[in-house]
């Protein structure tokens, strides 16, 4: 990666992780790497200003300044490799689902500290839901319930 220009962080964000993904090895490159922090170290804010010093926002793009070692390497370091953690951080919010009262809980997936993703799911005493929700975001990976 040289020198690429994007709109929006967003753009910027995507770009890292479709170049995370191309090879085939990785499906879900925020499941297994902290993008913010690769962000972070590799996306830069660029935009011109006025001869006052004011910022002239319609300039204002992003760039990944970064050769293709420094991105791999920038990549690697961020690689997340503890364990992944599913806990219920909410529970029994009321709600309506398809016209009817009832409650959601919500599920924070975690790994290495770092929040992969939060699901509602419909509260329940039977555990399928749960485990079903969990397995929508990180496949079949393990995880272990902090409870």
């Amino acid at each position: 990666m040289t020198d690429n220009t994007f709109t929006t962080l967003g753009e910027a964000i995507a770009s890292i992780t479709d170049a995370i993904e191309a090879g085939g090895a990785v499906t879900d490159a925020r499941t297994e790497y902290d993008l913010d922090a690769i962000a972070d170290e590799l996306i830069t804010e660029h935009a011109d200003e006025t001869p006052e010093g004011a910022t002239i926002a319609s300039s204002l793009h992003f760039a990944i300044d970064a050769d293709e070692d420094t991105f791999w390497a920038t990549v690697e370091a961020h690689e997340l490799t503890g364990p992944i953690t599913a806990e219920l951080t909410t529970v029994d919010t009321p709600t309506v689902i398809d016209g009817r009262r009832t409650t959601t809980d919500t599920i924070t997936i975690t790994r290495d500290g770092v929040e992969l993703d939060a699901i509602d799911v419909e509260s329940s005493e039977d555990e399928a839901p749960y485990d079903l929700a969990v397995r929508s975001i990180i496949g079949d990976q393990p995880f272990t319930w902090i409870r």
